[in-house]
């Protein structure tokens, strides 16, 4: 019997890829104000460069803190940019601002809630404690969570099932009985099921479905999540 739902945070719960584009953008213009026509270019860097730093950070070689410097001053070597460590956790600190405040819910989310009340809720991240949870409680969602769990405090990183197995102990679940919804399938759906949990697939951008093994669940909205717990 399903006792718990969890879920992804970015591009899952809230549209984190027009969130960052965005910071980036804002960035950009802050330090280059003159360089318009680079602007796509950096932004398209700034996601490579933050999915690099993060796999660090996520390994435990950087901190937090040192990932973010690495990838500012790496997205703005070829430039010709260096920053002081106070200068690039003054930017940083503005981006993260500027992040935060674009990040929106997707208009599915609190519909999906609804049809999921008789279960325990989480969230399952990997990310920095602080910056998630600030994200949920502007999203106006952290109050109706169970539990929210991140790499950062559970000490390991999807997708090693520790992290997942960690969130259903502190809900006092069993993996057998709990779901775990991501729109990544490698991180999110398959990591879950590999972790003892049922993973679900949310493929919102229509991708290959021939990557999807047909042991893993797959929807397109997160509202369709209720007819696969009947």
């Amino acid at each position: 019997m399903i006792r718990a739902v969890f879920f992804d945070l970015d591009d899952t719960l809230i549209d984190h890829d027009a969130a960052i584009r965005d910071a980036a953008g804002a960035l950009f213009d802050k330090v280059i104000p003159d360089a318009k026509y680079e602007l796509n270019v950096f932004q398209e860097q700034w996601i490579s460069l933050t999915r690099q730093w993060y796999k660090k950070f996520f390994a435990k070689q950087v901190t937090f803190q040192e990932s973010g410097r690495g990838r500012l001053r790496e997205a703005f070597s070829k430039y010709g940019y260096q920053f002081s460590d106070v200068d690039a956790d003054a930017l940083l600190a503005e981006y993260w601002k500027h992040y935060v405040s674009m990040c929106q819910l997707f208009n599915d989310v609190h519909e999906c809630f609804a049809q999921l009340q008789k279960y325990k809720i989480g969230v399952v991240t990997n990310g920095q404690e602080a910056q998630q949870v600030e994200i949920l409680r502007r999203c106006g969602i952290l109050p109706v969570l169970d539990v929210v769990v991140t790499s950062e405090v559970a000490g390991f990183a999807k997708p090693a099932p520790q992290i997942f197995q960690y969130a259903c102990a502190k809900l006092g679940v069993q993996q057998t009985q709990s779901v775990y919804v991501g729109d990544n399938l490698e991180l999110d759906a398959l990591a879950a099921r590999d972790a003892g949990l049922i993973g679900v697939w949310l493929n919102r951008l229509h991708g290959d479905l021939q990557a999807s093994p047909r042991i893993i669940k797959r929807i397109n909205r997160l509202t369709e999540l209720s007819e696969l717990m009947l």
